[in-house]
């Protein structure tokens, strides 16, 4: 059951991209298919709390659903027994299989630790027994020898097949791996002919100081490798606007900062305010405060401002703007904001649209 997407983001369940995802306008949400990292909601409880965020704000879609490799419980965590049996590579990770099962829309994404042929060939078989497709998330930034996985993809015969390449965390050097990247999606096209292929990055600064915009190279990345490709079954991918890396926290309070994602670019309206020596917990919050408002008016003021682009995170922005109590004051929600227009963008990367399109009802 082949998909006509347009964009596959891979987001992790964390709050600023749930709730991004979940306020995405209907027509965006129409034209991407997410790939899920799963991991505990908020690092604990069953796995099914977390999948339960996405059903409830991406349903009726279909989405691919990936058990994050990089999250690691703790042996005294709730959810460590949880993870370990999906992570057993028995019989082809049955039991991750038996998971993904359980949610009608999500469609499996191999999981290729532990892997040998054997049981990679029993893992592709429950999958296919399944009939939803299957996704295969690839490594790229590092040494890994893609061939035996593409080869046993060749016996699938890559009906819904999506071979997503990840090129990982990068920066502007990503485009000296165009030429690889070629040769990368002409391997697994000549492998897989019937393959969907997703070629994703993520190119998100980690540091602001004295940056006002950046070029998102990943879109440049892509754009490059379809021109000597071809678009056919080629689908742009990326982390939705975030790093690779969990940065987590600590580190004080980042400066308030507004985020304004367009088709190839991202500007960044940063203040200056930072907590003075002498200065309360309620007086740094209240100048805070005033620093989104004073960013998010040099959003909307900006000549990068779309007037047309009538969507949760843009409303967010102006009702900043306005002072509004609902608006921006922390950066999670200033994340989410970025998120939700950057996945909006890039779902409907090249298209024509008016603001009417847009037209939902406010939530907050």
């Amino acid at each position: 059951m082949p998909l006509t997407t347009n964009y596959t983001p891979i987001l992790s369940i964390r709050p600023a991209e749930v709730t991004a995802l979940s306020e995405l306008p209907d027509v965006a949400k129409d034209k991407l298919t997410p790939l899920i990292l799963i991991k505990p909601w908020l690092g604990r409880g069953p796995l099914s709390r977390a999948v339960d965020k996405i059903s409830h704000g991406f349903s009726p879609r279909r989405w691919y659903a990936e058990l994050d490799p990089e999250f690691v419980p703790s042996n005294s965590s709730d959810v460590f027994d949880e993870i370990a049996d999906l992570r057993d590579p028995t019989n082809g990770f049955v039991n991750w299989i038996k998971f993904v099962e359980s949610y009608e829309n999500a469609i499996p994404v191999l999981q290729l630790s532990q892997l040998s042929q054997e049981i990679l060939t029993q893992q592709l078989s429950h999958a296919k027994n399944l009939d939803r497709g299957i996704g295969i998330r690839l490594p790229r930034h590092y040494t890994f020898n893609i061939e035996p996985i593409l080869d046993r993809l060749v016996d699938f015969s890559g009906d819904g097949c999506t071979i997503i390449l990840d090129y990982g965390q990068q920066d502007y050097r990503l485009l000296v791996n165009v030429l690889s990247a070629i040769s990368d999606v002409k391997l697994v096209l000549n492998k897989v002919p019937k393959a969907n292929v997703a070629i994703s990055a993520t190119t998100f600064p980690s540091s602001f100081t004295d940056i006002r915009d950046q070029d998102i190279y990943e879109r440049e990345f892509f754009n490059l490798i379809v021109n000597e490709v071809g678009f056919d079954g080629i689908v742009f991918s990326d982390r939705g606007s975030t790093r690779a890396e969990d940065q987590g926290g600590g580190g004080g309070f980042p400066r308030p900062r507004i985020d304004l994602p367009g088709n190839e670019n991202w500007w960044f309206f940063r203040s200056d305010c930072v907590r003075d020596e002498f200065e309360s917990d309620d007086e740094f919050r209240a100048r805070r405060i005033e620093a989104y408002q004073d960013m998010a008016e040099k959003a909307v003021r900006s000549s990068h401002w779309d007037p047309n682009l009538n969507i949760w995170g843009t409303q967010l922005i102006k009702i900043t703007q306005l002072g509004s109590e609902f608006g921006i004051t922390s950066p999670a929600k200033a994340t989410s904001c970025r998120i939700n227009i950057h996945l909006t963008r890039q779902a409907l990367y090249g298209a024509e649209f008016s603001s009417d399109e847009f037209e939902e009802d406010w939530v907050d």
